[in-house]
């Protein structure tokens, strides 16, 4: 399987208050870590972010060779990964799309994922956890899962009608459910709380 990650960084962080790309952990930021977890699963990492200068102080030295995607729309995380698709040069088989603020990544487990793509139905657009909100409903994790390179005619014509929502998106599609996941893989960092929780 040919397979590219994007991890997404170009997000608002209101909740938070400040950039979460750029919150350590043991002396790393969270994009960095991210980004180092995800070289795990192929060499091509896309990161898509505000600027320059945010990518420059989120990523360590030594992951130099990570592809800098800018993000000049700010309409959020789907808008963020069409950006991402757009700039992927050639046809893949698989994306793995990844938010910034997942500090429990386990890299073993995401390359355990990315074997069982090929048993996937071929109608499938998708591979990804589910997880219960708020409000009892099952919701598809959309910012730690895989989705085929074909995807894009779906999300293109979803977004040409104004769609934004990866939920209202995906609940259209044929997506396959990643299974038996530990959910504190899926804990992602969106309060100072959350934040201090993983510190």
């Amino acid at each position: 399987m040919n397979i590219i990650v994007i991890v997404l960084s170009g997000g608002k962080s209101s909740r938070m208050g400040k950039d979460k790309a750029l919150l350590e952990i043991n002396g790393e930021t969270l994009l960095s870590k991210t980004c180092r977890t995800a070289l795990q699963v192929s060499e091509d990492v896309y990161v898509v972010t505000r600027s320059q200068e945010q990518y420059q102080k989120a990523i360590a030295p030594d992951l130099s060779q990570l592809s800098m995607v800018l993000d000049q729309q700010f309409d959020g995380a789907l808008v963020g990964f069409w950006q991402g698709l757009q700039a992927i040069a050639s046809p893949v088989d698989w994306i793995l799309l990844l938010a910034c603020d997942l500090p429990n990544l386990q890299g073993d487990l995401l390359q355990f994922w990315a074997s069982q793509l090929a048993n996937l139905p071929e109608t499938a657009i998708a591979y990804l956890p589910r997880y219960i909100d708020e409000h009892s409903r099952k919701q598809w994790e959309p910012l730690c899962g895989f989705y085929r390179w074909s995807c894009q005619d779906f999300l293109k014509e979803f977004m040409s009608n104004g769609g934004r929502s990866f939920q209202k998106w995906l609940s259209n599609q044929e997506v396959a459910e990643i299974v038996n996941v530990p959910f504190d893989m899926l804990f992602n960092c969106n309060t100072p709380e959350d934040f201090h929780s993983i510190k």
